[in-house]
Protein backbone atom coordinates (compact mmCIF):
# COMPACT_ATOMS: atom_id res chain seq x y z
CA UNK A 1 0.00 0.00 0.00
CA UNK A 2 1.20 3.34 -0.95
CA UNK A 3 -0.37 6.85 -0.77
CA UNK A 4 0.77 8.42 -3.54
CA UNK A 5 -1.31 12.05 -3.22
CA UNK A 6 -2.47 14.28 -1.09
CA UNK A 7 -4.48 17.30 -1.95
CA UNK A 8 -5.67 19.80 0.53
CA UNK A 9 -7.94 23.21 0.09
CA UNK A 10 -8.99 25.97 2.09
CA UNK A 11 -8.11 24.13 5.83
CA UNK A 12 -7.16 26.45 7.80
CA UNK A 13 -3.74 28.01 6.86
CA UNK A 14 -3.73 25.72 3.67
CA UNK A 15 -4.88 27.58 0.79
CA UNK A 16 -4.22 24.90 -2.36
CA UNK A 17 -1.59 22.17 -1.54
CA UNK A 18 -0.80 19.09 -3.35
CA UNK A 19 1.78 16.78 -1.87
CA UNK A 20 3.08 13.41 -4.00
CA UNK A 21 4.79 10.44 -2.34
CA UNK A 22 6.33 7.42 -3.97
CA UNK A 23 8.12 4.61 -1.98
CA UNK A 24 10.10 4.94 1.14
CA UNK A 25 10.88 6.83 4.03
CA UNK A 26 10.05 10.52 3.71
CA UNK A 27 9.49 13.68 6.43
CA UNK A 28 7.75 16.88 7.10
CA UNK A 29 8.84 19.62 8.92
CA UNK A 30 8.45 23.14 9.28
CA UNK A 31 8.11 26.17 12.10
CA UNK A 32 5.36 25.50 14.55
CA UNK A 33 2.24 26.57 12.84
CA UNK A 34 3.32 26.30 9.65
CA UNK A 35 0.42 23.25 8.70
CA UNK A 36 2.34 20.31 9.49
CA UNK A 37 0.13 18.80 11.60
CA UNK A 38 -2.84 19.77 9.64
CA UNK A 39 -1.91 17.88 6.75
CA UNK A 40 -1.53 15.13 8.98
CA UNK A 41 -5.24 16.09 9.92
CA UNK A 42 -5.88 16.69 6.36
CA UNK A 43 -4.93 12.73 5.83
CA UNK A 44 -7.03 11.94 8.63
CA UNK A 45 -10.06 13.07 7.61
CA UNK A 46 -9.76 11.74 3.96
CA UNK A 47 -9.68 8.34 5.79
CA UNK A 48 -12.92 9.42 7.95
CA UNK A 49 -11.92 10.97 10.70
CA UNK A 50 -13.44 14.04 12.25
CA UNK A 51 -13.47 17.36 10.36
CA UNK A 52 -14.86 20.67 12.25
CA UNK A 53 -16.45 23.10 10.01
CA UNK A 54 -14.52 25.55 12.41
CA UNK A 55 -11.20 24.71 10.04
CA UNK A 56 -12.66 25.84 6.46
CA UNK A 57 -10.60 28.27 5.89
CA UNK A 58 -11.22 32.10 6.45
CA UNK A 59 -13.88 33.07 3.29
CA UNK A 60 -13.86 29.57 1.92
CA UNK A 61 -17.03 27.90 1.64
CA UNK A 62 -15.56 24.47 2.18
CA UNK A 63 -12.52 22.29 2.85
CA UNK A 64 -11.70 19.42 0.84
CA UNK A 65 -9.11 16.92 1.15
CA UNK A 66 -8.64 13.89 -0.89
CA UNK A 67 -5.77 10.60 -0.62
CA UNK A 68 -5.02 8.67 -3.52
CA UNK A 69 -3.18 5.04 -2.71
CA UNK A 70 -1.95 2.25 -5.09
CA UNK A 71 -0.51 -0.94 -4.53
CA UNK A 72 -3.66 -1.99 -3.55
CA UNK A 73 -4.41 -4.90 -1.14
CA UNK A 74 -6.97 -7.59 -1.51
CA UNK A 75 -8.91 -6.79 1.14
CA UNK A 76 -9.31 -3.80 0.00
CA UNK A 77 -10.30 -4.77 -3.60
CA UNK A 78 -12.84 -7.04 -1.95
CA UNK A 79 -14.38 -4.71 0.07
CA UNK A 80 -14.28 -1.80 -2.61
CA UNK A 81 -15.93 -4.62 -4.72
CA UNK A 82 -18.43 -5.80 -2.10
CA UNK A 83 -19.40 -1.93 -2.29
CA UNK A 84 -20.01 -1.86 -5.76
CA UNK A 85 -17.52 0.38 -6.56
CA UNK A 86 -15.52 -0.62 -9.88
CA UNK A 87 -12.01 -1.64 -9.94
CA UNK A 88 -9.07 0.16 -10.05
CA UNK A 89 -5.46 0.12 -9.86
CA UNK A 90 -5.81 3.13 -7.97
CA UNK A 91 -8.28 4.23 -5.01
CA UNK A 92 -9.18 7.88 -3.79
CA UNK A 93 -10.60 8.65 -0.67
CA UNK A 94 -11.87 12.12 -0.18
CA UNK A 95 -13.64 14.46 2.28
CA UNK A 96 -15.55 17.73 1.68
CA UNK A 97 -16.75 19.97 4.95
CA UNK A 98 -18.67 23.15 4.05
CA UNK A 99 -19.06 25.93 6.29
CA UNK A 100 -22.75 25.12 7.00
CA UNK A 101 -24.25 21.99 6.15
CA UNK A 102 -23.43 18.02 5.83
CA UNK A 103 -20.17 17.24 5.23
CA UNK A 104 -19.75 14.00 2.08
CA UNK A 105 -17.59 11.39 2.07
CA UNK A 106 -16.56 10.18 -1.48
CA UNK A 107 -14.45 6.86 -2.53
CA UNK A 108 -13.50 7.26 -6.10
CA UNK A 109 -16.30 9.49 -6.67
CA UNK A 110 -19.35 7.64 -4.91
CA UNK A 111 -20.80 8.67 -2.47
CA UNK A 112 -20.31 6.66 1.06
CA UNK A 113 -21.32 6.98 4.83
CA UNK A 114 -18.43 7.91 6.74
CA UNK A 115 -18.17 4.94 8.84
CA UNK A 116 -17.77 3.29 5.17
CA UNK A 117 -14.77 6.01 4.38
CA UNK A 118 -13.20 5.22 8.35
CA UNK A 119 -13.46 1.21 7.37
CA UNK A 120 -11.68 1.66 3.91
CA UNK A 121 -9.05 4.39 5.50
CA UNK A 122 -8.26 2.05 8.14
CA UNK A 123 -6.89 -0.46 5.50
CA UNK A 124 -5.24 2.02 3.97
CA UNK A 125 -3.34 4.52 6.43
CA UNK A 126 -2.24 3.76 10.63
CA UNK A 127 -1.23 7.25 11.73
CA UNK A 128 0.20 7.35 15.05
CA UNK A 129 0.16 10.56 17.28
CA UNK A 130 2.26 10.87 20.50
CA UNK A 131 3.07 7.18 20.31
CA UNK A 132 -0.15 5.55 19.81
CA UNK A 133 -2.65 4.69 16.99
CA UNK A 134 -6.05 3.42 17.35
CA UNK A 135 -5.03 0.18 15.43
CA UNK A 136 -1.92 -0.59 17.52
CA UNK A 137 -4.54 -0.82 20.68
CA UNK A 138 -6.86 -3.47 19.34
CA UNK A 139 -6.17 -7.14 20.71
CA UNK A 140 -6.99 -8.57 17.10
CA UNK A 141 -4.34 -6.35 15.66
CA UNK A 142 -1.60 -7.48 18.41
CA UNK A 143 -2.52 -10.86 17.68
CA UNK A 144 -2.25 -10.41 13.65
CA UNK A 145 1.28 -9.03 14.64
CA UNK A 146 2.22 -12.04 16.31
CA UNK A 147 1.03 -14.33 13.71
CA UNK A 148 2.64 -12.04 10.71
CA UNK A 149 6.13 -12.90 12.77
CA UNK A 150 5.49 -16.56 13.54
CA UNK A 151 5.58 -16.59 9.40
CA UNK A 152 3.94 -19.36 7.31
CA UNK A 153 3.76 -22.18 9.63
CA UNK A 154 1.86 -19.67 11.38
CA UNK A 155 -0.71 -18.53 8.92
CA UNK A 156 -1.56 -22.38 7.66
CA UNK A 157 -2.23 -23.69 11.14
CA UNK A 158 -4.40 -20.52 11.22
CA UNK A 159 -6.49 -21.25 8.19
CA UNK A 160 -6.11 -25.47 9.38
CA UNK A 161 -7.79 -24.06 12.81
CA UNK A 162 -10.18 -22.07 10.49
CA UNK A 163 -11.88 -24.83 8.67
CA UNK A 164 -11.83 -26.88 11.54
CA UNK A 165 -14.26 -24.71 13.51
CA UNK A 166 -16.26 -23.99 10.61
CA UNK A 167 -16.81 -27.59 10.34
CA UNK A 168 -17.33 -27.86 13.82
CA UNK A 169 -19.81 -25.50 13.99
CA UNK A 170 -21.69 -26.95 10.82
CA UNK A 171 -22.12 -30.17 13.02
CA UNK A 172 -23.38 -28.25 15.83
CA UNK A 173 -25.92 -26.05 13.77
CA UNK A 174 -27.14 -29.52 12.54
CA UNK A 175 -27.53 -30.97 15.81
CA UNK A 176 -29.48 -27.65 17.58
CA UNK A 177 -31.47 -28.10 14.35
CA UNK A 178 -32.68 -31.30 15.20
CA UNK A 179 -33.18 -31.20 18.70
CA UNK A 180 -35.71 -27.94 17.98
CA UNK A 181 -37.12 -30.39 15.20
CA UNK A 182 -37.59 -32.98 18.11
CA UNK A 183 -39.26 -30.73 20.50
CA UNK A 184 -41.99 -29.39 17.60
CA UNK A 185 -45.40 -29.08 18.87
CA UNK A 186 -47.96 -31.71 17.22
CA UNK A 187 -49.61 -28.65 15.78
CA UNK A 188 -46.59 -27.06 14.22
CA UNK A 189 -45.42 -31.00 12.45
CA UNK A 190 -49.28 -31.17 11.46
CA UNK A 191 -48.89 -27.83 9.16
CA UNK A 192 -45.61 -28.66 7.95
CA UNK A 193 -47.52 -32.11 6.88
CA UNK A 194 -50.46 -30.63 5.33
CA UNK A 195 -47.85 -27.98 3.15
CA UNK A 196 -45.56 -30.81 1.86
CA UNK A 197 -48.41 -32.21 0.87
CA UNK A 198 -50.34 -29.71 -1.06
CA UNK A 199 -47.14 -28.51 -2.64
CA UNK A 200 -44.77 -31.38 -3.22
CA UNK A 201 -47.57 -32.70 -6.01
CA UNK A 202 -47.69 -29.35 -7.69
CA UNK A 203 -43.75 -29.58 -8.36
CA UNK A 204 -43.09 -25.63 -8.35
CA UNK A 205 -39.76 -24.01 -9.31
CA UNK A 206 -38.81 -20.65 -9.22
CA UNK A 207 -39.38 -18.26 -12.40
CA UNK A 208 -41.88 -20.52 -13.50
CA UNK A 209 -45.05 -18.49 -13.94
CA UNK A 210 -42.72 -15.67 -15.66
CA UNK A 211 -41.69 -18.02 -18.36
CA UNK A 212 -45.12 -19.58 -19.40
CA UNK A 213 -46.42 -16.07 -19.32
CA UNK A 214 -43.98 -15.74 -22.44
CA UNK A 215 -45.16 -18.46 -24.20
CA UNK A 216 -48.75 -17.90 -23.31
CA UNK A 217 -48.23 -14.51 -25.04
CA UNK A 218 -46.52 -16.25 -28.29
CA UNK A 219 -49.19 -18.94 -28.65
CA UNK A 220 -51.96 -16.51 -28.73
CA UNK A 221 -49.90 -14.24 -31.44
CA UNK A 222 -49.00 -17.54 -33.17
CA UNK A 223 -50.70 -17.02 -35.95
CA UNK A 224 -49.73 -13.25 -36.40
CA UNK A 225 -46.23 -13.72 -36.17
CA UNK A 226 -46.54 -16.52 -38.96
CA UNK A 227 -47.90 -14.05 -40.82
CA UNK A 228 -46.06 -11.35 -40.83
CA UNK A 229 -43.03 -13.69 -41.62
CA UNK A 230 -44.08 -14.58 -44.84
CA UNK A 231 -44.49 -10.74 -45.69
CA UNK A 232 -41.02 -10.58 -44.83
CA UNK A 233 -39.87 -13.63 -46.83
CA UNK A 234 -42.28 -12.45 -49.80
CA UNK A 235 -41.01 -8.63 -49.55
CA UNK A 236 -37.41 -9.27 -49.65
CA UNK A 237 -37.47 -12.55 -52.36
CA UNK A 238 -40.19 -14.29 -52.59
CA UNK A 239 -41.00 -13.74 -56.42
CA UNK A 240 -40.01 -11.76 -59.33
CA UNK A 241 -41.80 -8.32 -57.80
CA UNK A 242 -39.76 -8.74 -54.20
CA UNK A 243 -37.20 -7.01 -53.34
CA UNK A 244 -34.26 -8.74 -54.11
CA UNK A 245 -35.43 -9.60 -57.72
CA UNK A 246 -35.82 -5.77 -58.29
CA UNK A 247 -32.62 -5.19 -57.16
CA UNK A 248 -31.23 -7.58 -59.46
CA UNK A 249 -32.65 -6.71 -62.16
CA UNK A 250 -31.19 -3.02 -61.68
CA UNK A 251 -27.91 -4.28 -61.47
CA UNK A 252 -28.15 -5.94 -64.43
CA UNK A 253 -29.35 -3.54 -66.27
CA UNK A 254 -26.58 -1.08 -64.93
CA UNK A 255 -23.39 -3.60 -65.19
CA UNK A 256 -22.27 -2.60 -68.42
CA UNK A 257 -21.53 1.28 -67.27
CA UNK A 258 -20.01 -0.03 -63.89
CA UNK A 259 -16.17 0.47 -65.84
CA UNK A 260 -17.13 4.38 -67.04
CA UNK A 261 -18.12 5.56 -63.85
CA UNK A 262 -16.36 4.59 -60.33
CA UNK A 263 -18.92 5.82 -57.90
CA UNK A 264 -21.53 3.71 -59.98
CA UNK A 265 -19.19 0.95 -59.97
CA UNK A 266 -18.86 1.00 -55.86
CA UNK A 267 -23.18 1.14 -55.80
CA UNK A 268 -23.41 -1.93 -57.77
CA UNK A 269 -21.17 -3.54 -55.58
CA UNK A 270 -23.38 -2.27 -52.36
CA UNK A 271 -26.46 -3.04 -53.85
CA UNK A 272 -24.87 -6.71 -54.84
CA UNK A 273 -24.41 -7.33 -51.43
CA UNK A 274 -27.86 -6.76 -50.62
CA UNK A 275 -29.23 -8.98 -52.80
CA UNK A 276 -27.47 -11.81 -51.32
CA UNK A 277 -28.60 -10.43 -47.39
CA UNK A 278 -32.30 -9.94 -49.10
CA UNK A 279 -32.44 -13.34 -50.15
CA UNK A 280 -31.25 -14.74 -46.35
CA UNK A 281 -33.94 -12.73 -44.93
CA UNK A 282 -36.64 -14.04 -47.30
CA UNK A 283 -35.22 -17.99 -46.02
CA UNK A 284 -34.72 -16.87 -42.97
CA UNK A 285 -38.39 -15.11 -42.71
CA UNK A 286 -39.68 -18.34 -44.35
CA UNK A 287 -38.29 -21.16 -41.73
CA UNK A 288 -39.60 -18.80 -39.32
CA UNK A 289 -42.69 -18.87 -39.93
CA UNK A 290 -42.53 -23.19 -40.70
CA UNK A 291 -41.73 -23.72 -37.39
CA UNK A 292 -44.90 -21.28 -35.62
CA UNK A 293 -47.28 -23.89 -34.72
CA UNK A 294 -51.13 -22.74 -33.59
CA UNK A 295 -50.92 -25.36 -30.56
CA UNK A 296 -54.20 -24.61 -28.53
CA UNK A 297 -54.02 -27.75 -26.79
CA UNK A 298 -50.57 -26.32 -25.20
CA UNK A 299 -51.89 -22.96 -24.43
CA UNK A 300 -55.32 -24.60 -22.37
CA UNK A 301 -51.95 -26.42 -20.29
CA UNK A 302 -50.31 -23.26 -19.67
CA UNK A 303 -53.92 -21.20 -19.07
CA UNK A 304 -54.34 -23.90 -16.43
CA UNK A 305 -50.87 -24.25 -15.05
CA UNK A 306 -50.87 -20.64 -14.31
CA UNK A 307 -54.14 -20.34 -12.51
CA UNK A 308 -52.31 -23.21 -10.14
CA UNK A 309 -49.47 -20.98 -9.78
CA UNK A 310 -51.79 -18.21 -9.26
CA UNK A 311 -53.62 -19.88 -6.38
CA UNK A 312 -50.00 -20.38 -4.86
CA UNK A 313 -48.87 -17.11 -5.14
CA UNK A 314 -52.25 -15.84 -3.69
CA UNK A 315 -51.67 -18.12 -0.63
CA UNK A 316 -48.22 -17.38 -0.17
CA UNK A 317 -46.95 -14.44 -1.59
CA UNK A 318 -44.73 -15.86 -4.09
CA UNK A 319 -43.46 -18.68 -5.64
CA UNK A 320 -39.53 -18.19 -4.25
CA UNK A 321 -41.54 -17.93 -0.96
CA UNK A 322 -43.93 -20.88 -1.27
CA UNK A 323 -40.41 -22.98 -2.02
CA UNK A 324 -38.80 -21.78 1.04
CA UNK A 325 -41.76 -22.82 3.11
CA UNK A 326 -41.91 -26.37 1.21
CA UNK A 327 -38.06 -26.51 2.16
CA UNK A 328 -38.50 -25.87 5.68
CA UNK A 329 -41.13 -28.03 6.17
CA UNK A 330 -39.80 -30.88 4.41
CA UNK A 331 -36.64 -30.57 6.13
CA UNK A 332 -38.85 -30.68 9.22
CA UNK A 333 -41.08 -33.50 8.68
CA UNK A 334 -37.72 -35.25 7.50
CA UNK A 335 -35.85 -34.96 11.02
CA UNK A 336 -38.81 -35.75 12.99
CA UNK A 337 -39.58 -38.81 10.93
CA UNK A 338 -36.12 -40.15 11.28
CA UNK A 339 -35.51 -38.73 14.79
CA UNK A 340 -34.65 -42.00 15.91
CA UNK A 341 -31.28 -42.62 16.29
CA UNK A 342 -30.27 -39.38 14.37
CA UNK A 343 -29.94 -36.82 16.98
CA UNK A 344 -27.61 -39.14 18.51
CA UNK A 345 -25.57 -39.63 15.29
CA UNK A 346 -25.11 -36.09 14.58
CA UNK A 347 -24.28 -35.18 18.31
CA UNK A 348 -21.32 -38.06 17.45
CA UNK A 349 -20.15 -36.02 14.20
CA UNK A 350 -20.38 -32.76 16.11
CA UNK A 351 -18.46 -34.72 19.19
CA UNK A 352 -15.58 -35.34 16.55
CA UNK A 353 -15.72 -31.82 14.78
CA UNK A 354 -15.07 -30.63 18.56
CA UNK A 355 -11.97 -32.68 18.58
CA UNK A 356 -11.00 -31.68 15.41
CA UNK A 357 -11.07 -28.18 16.34
CA UNK A 358 -9.63 -28.85 19.51
CA UNK A 359 -6.18 -30.46 18.02
CA UNK A 360 -5.97 -27.36 14.96
CA UNK A 361 -6.48 -24.60 17.96
CA UNK A 362 -3.57 -26.66 20.11
CA UNK A 363 -1.15 -26.69 17.23
CA UNK A 364 -1.83 -23.16 16.79
CA UNK A 365 -1.61 -21.62 19.89
CA UNK A 366 1.72 -23.88 20.48
CA UNK A 367 3.67 -21.95 17.57
CA UNK A 368 2.25 -18.89 18.75
CA UNK A 369 3.86 -19.60 21.89
CA UNK A 370 7.13 -20.57 20.39
CA UNK A 371 6.98 -17.14 18.37
CA UNK A 372 5.91 -14.85 21.52
CA UNK A 373 8.73 -15.77 22.83
CA UNK A 374 11.10 -14.37 19.61
CA UNK A 375 9.08 -11.63 19.06
CA UNK A 376 9.71 -10.35 23.21
CA UNK A 377 13.60 -10.83 22.51
CA UNK A 378 13.28 -9.19 19.23
CA UNK A 379 11.69 -6.15 20.24
CA UNK A 380 13.60 -6.21 23.34
CA UNK A 381 16.62 -5.81 21.21
CA UNK A 382 14.95 -2.91 19.16
CA UNK A 383 13.54 -0.94 22.16
CA UNK A 384 17.18 -1.02 24.26
CA UNK A 385 18.74 0.38 20.68
CA UNK A 386 15.91 3.25 20.82
CA UNK A 387 17.61 4.40 24.33
CA UNK A 388 15.00 2.27 26.63
CA UNK A 389 18.03 0.51 27.77
CA UNK A 390 16.44 -1.38 30.71
CA UNK A 391 13.04 -2.03 28.53
CA UNK A 392 11.08 -5.44 28.89
CA UNK A 393 8.40 -5.84 26.28
CA UNK A 394 6.17 -9.28 27.07
CA UNK A 395 3.81 -10.96 24.97
CA UNK A 396 1.29 -12.59 26.76
CA UNK A 397 -1.48 -15.22 25.71
CA UNK A 398 -4.44 -16.06 27.23
CA UNK A 399 -7.57 -17.81 27.10
CA UNK A 400 -11.49 -17.56 27.63
CA UNK A 401 -12.87 -20.46 29.39
CA UNK A 402 -16.23 -21.64 27.73
CA UNK A 403 -18.28 -24.53 28.72
CA UNK A 404 -19.21 -24.93 25.16
CA UNK A 405 -15.97 -24.29 23.88
CA UNK A 406 -13.22 -26.73 22.97
CA UNK A 407 -10.81 -29.06 25.15
CA UNK A 408 -6.88 -28.89 24.39
CA UNK A 409 -6.38 -31.65 26.58
CA UNK A 410 -6.09 -29.98 30.28
CA UNK A 411 -10.09 -30.90 30.76
CA UNK A 412 -11.02 -26.90 30.71
CA UNK A 413 -13.49 -25.77 27.98
CA UNK A 414 -12.21 -22.68 26.91
CA UNK A 415 -13.68 -20.28 23.74
CA UNK A 416 -12.53 -21.01 20.24
CA UNK A 417 -12.95 -18.81 17.60
CA UNK A 418 -11.93 -19.15 13.27
CA UNK A 419 -8.28 -17.57 14.61
CA UNK A 420 -7.88 -20.32 17.47
CA UNK A 421 -8.01 -19.97 21.54
CA UNK A 422 -5.47 -17.36 22.14
CA UNK A 423 -6.10 -13.52 23.54
CA UNK A 424 -2.61 -12.11 22.63
CA UNK A 425 -1.74 -8.98 24.73
CA UNK A 426 0.96 -6.89 24.29
CA UNK A 427 2.50 -5.30 27.63
CA UNK A 428 5.69 -3.00 28.33
CA UNK A 429 7.75 -2.61 31.42
CA UNK A 430 9.77 0.94 30.46
CA UNK A 431 11.89 0.87 33.20
CA UNK A 432 13.99 -1.48 35.38
CA UNK A 433 11.70 -1.21 38.55
CA UNK A 434 8.12 -1.30 36.45
CA UNK A 435 5.92 -4.11 36.21
CA UNK A 436 4.83 -5.15 32.69
CA UNK A 437 1.63 -3.70 31.99
CA UNK A 438 -0.92 -3.35 29.11
CA UNK A 439 -0.05 -1.43 26.46
CA UNK A 440 -3.45 0.54 26.72
CA UNK A 441 -2.65 1.33 30.06
CA UNK A 442 0.86 1.98 31.55
CA UNK A 443 3.45 3.24 29.27
CA UNK A 444 3.55 7.05 27.82
CA UNK A 445 3.16 8.30 24.63
CA UNK A 446 6.61 8.65 24.01
CA UNK A 447 7.64 4.68 25.03
CA UNK A 448 4.62 3.41 22.98
CA UNK A 449 5.76 5.32 20.15
CA UNK A 450 9.10 3.74 20.62
CA UNK A 451 7.34 0.12 20.60
CA UNK A 452 5.28 1.16 17.60
CA UNK A 453 8.77 1.79 15.52
CA UNK A 454 10.22 -1.19 17.10
CA UNK A 455 7.35 -4.12 16.06
CA UNK A 456 7.32 -2.10 12.94
CA UNK A 457 11.23 -3.09 12.66
CA UNK A 458 10.81 -6.67 13.54
CA UNK A 459 7.60 -7.76 12.18
CA UNK A 460 6.66 -7.77 8.42
CA UNK A 461 2.94 -7.22 7.84
CA UNK A 462 1.54 -8.72 4.94
CA UNK A 463 -0.47 -6.04 2.82
CA UNK A 464 0.53 -3.22 5.86
CA UNK A 465 -0.72 0.01 5.50
CA UNK A 466 1.50 3.38 5.21
CA UNK A 467 2.85 4.38 8.26
CA UNK A 468 2.25 7.71 9.62
CA UNK A 469 3.80 9.34 12.27
CA UNK A 470 3.00 12.52 14.40
CA UNK A 471 5.38 14.56 16.09
CA UNK A 472 7.45 11.14 16.05
CA UNK A 473 10.40 13.07 17.92
CA UNK A 474 8.43 13.81 21.18
CA UNK A 475 10.56 13.22 24.01
CA UNK A 476 13.46 12.41 22.55
CA UNK A 477 16.72 13.89 21.76
CA UNK A 478 20.33 13.97 20.27
CA UNK A 479 21.29 10.40 19.95
CA UNK A 480 18.03 8.51 20.51
CA UNK A 481 16.63 10.97 17.87
CA UNK A 482 19.24 9.26 15.16
CA UNK A 483 18.67 5.52 16.10
CA UNK A 484 15.23 6.36 15.56
CA UNK A 485 15.53 7.82 12.19
CA UNK A 486 17.86 4.73 11.77
CA UNK A 487 15.18 2.41 12.36
CA UNK A 488 12.31 4.72 10.59
CA UNK A 489 14.88 4.49 7.58
CA UNK A 490 14.85 1.13 7.87
CA UNK A 491 10.97 0.34 7.77
CA UNK A 492 10.70 2.64 4.86
CA UNK A 493 13.13 -0.32 2.89
CA UNK A 494 9.62 -2.32 3.55
CA UNK A 495 6.42 -0.09 3.62
CA UNK A 496 6.17 3.28 2.84
CA UNK A 497 6.61 5.33 5.91
CA UNK A 498 5.87 9.26 6.40
CA UNK A 499 6.50 10.99 9.40
CA UNK A 500 6.68 14.95 10.87
CA UNK A 501 9.53 15.53 13.20
CA UNK A 502 11.57 18.26 14.76
CA UNK A 503 14.64 16.78 14.96
CA UNK A 504 17.84 16.61 12.27
CA UNK A 505 18.76 13.77 13.14
CA UNK A 506 15.53 11.83 12.44
CA UNK A 507 14.92 14.40 9.11
CA UNK A 508 18.34 13.45 7.80
CA UNK A 509 17.70 10.12 7.51
CA UNK A 510 15.15 10.44 5.24
CA UNK A 511 15.40 10.01 1.91
CA UNK A 512 12.87 12.48 0.81
CA UNK A 513 12.45 16.04 2.42
CA UNK A 514 9.60 18.35 2.75
CA UNK A 515 9.03 21.59 4.07
CA UNK A 516 5.46 23.11 5.34
CA UNK A 517 6.09 27.39 4.97
CA UNK A 518 3.97 29.54 6.84
CA UNK A 519 3.52 33.29 5.52
CA UNK A 520 1.20 36.02 6.44
CA UNK A 521 -0.93 37.54 3.33
CA UNK A 522 -3.41 40.68 3.08
CA UNK A 523 -6.36 37.75 2.89
CA UNK A 524 -4.61 35.39 6.15
CA UNK A 525 -1.94 33.07 6.79
CA UNK A 526 -1.03 30.91 3.33
CA UNK A 527 0.95 27.79 3.90
CA UNK A 528 2.83 25.82 1.20
CA UNK A 529 4.69 22.62 0.83
CA UNK A 530 7.57 22.15 -1.18
CA UNK A 531 10.58 19.08 -1.51
CA UNK A 532 13.78 20.79 -0.54
CA UNK A 533 17.03 18.69 -2.02
CA UNK A 534 20.97 19.68 -1.88
CA UNK A 535 21.43 22.76 0.12
CA UNK A 536 18.26 23.89 0.72
CA UNK A 537 17.93 20.75 2.43
CA UNK A 538 21.04 21.14 4.61
CA UNK A 539 20.01 24.77 5.58
CA UNK A 540 16.32 22.96 6.83
CA UNK A 541 18.64 20.48 8.62
CA UNK A 542 21.10 23.52 9.90
CA UNK A 543 17.15 25.55 11.03
CA UNK A 544 16.03 22.17 12.79
CA UNK A 545 19.30 22.43 14.39
CA UNK A 546 19.88 25.82 15.82
CA UNK A 547 16.92 27.97 14.46
CA UNK A 548 19.52 29.82 12.46
CA UNK A 549 22.07 29.07 9.87
CA UNK A 550 25.05 29.81 10.83
CA UNK A 551 28.46 28.60 8.96
CA UNK A 552 28.67 25.92 12.21
CA UNK A 553 25.08 24.51 11.90
CA UNK A 554 25.70 24.25 7.75
CA UNK A 555 28.84 22.22 8.63
CA UNK A 556 26.98 19.91 11.05
CA UNK A 557 23.74 19.47 8.80
CA UNK A 558 25.73 18.22 6.12
CA UNK A 559 27.63 15.61 8.49
CA UNK A 560 24.27 14.73 9.53
CA UNK A 561 23.19 14.06 5.84
CA UNK A 562 26.09 12.33 4.99
CA UNK A 563 25.50 10.02 7.62
CA UNK A 564 21.83 9.82 7.32
CA UNK A 565 22.93 8.98 3.66
CA UNK A 566 25.11 6.30 4.59
CA UNK A 567 24.07 2.70 4.21
CA UNK A 568 21.30 1.23 1.84
CA UNK A 569 18.57 3.47 1.14
CA UNK A 570 15.60 3.31 -0.80
CA UNK A 571 14.91 5.80 -3.78
CA UNK A 572 13.63 9.07 -3.16
CA UNK A 573 10.10 9.51 -2.13
CA UNK A 574 8.48 12.69 -2.09
CA UNK A 575 7.70 15.01 -4.90
CA UNK A 576 5.81 18.15 -4.68
CA UNK A 577 3.32 19.27 -7.12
Amino acid sequence: MALRELRVSNLAVIEEARLSFDEGFSVLTGETGSGKSMCVNALRAALGGRLEPETVRTGAAAARVAAVFDNLSPRLRARRAELGIPDDDLITLSREVPVSGRATCRVDGALVSQAVLRELGDLCVDVTAQGTSHRMLRRTWQRDVLDAFAGQECATARAATANAVKAWRVAADAVATAQRAANTGAAELQRARDLVEDLAPIGIRSGEESELQAERLRLRHAARIAGCSLSLAEASGGDDQSAADRLAAAIGAGADLAAVDPALFTLLEDADALVDRLRELALDARRHAEEITVDEVRLTAIEERLDTLTRVIRRHGSLESALGELDRATALVASIDGESGAIGSLETAAEARRSDAARAAAALSAIRTSAARRLERAVTTELRSLELPHARFRVVLTRSLDVDGVDTGDGTPVRCGHSGIDEVDFRLAPNRDSVPMPIDEGPSGGELGRLALALSAVVTEEDAPVLVLDEVDTGIGGETAARVGDVLARIGRGRQVIAITHRPEIAARAVAHVTITKRDRPGGPHATAAVVTDDERVREIARLMSGRTTEAALIRAAELLEEGASGDRCTPGVRTM
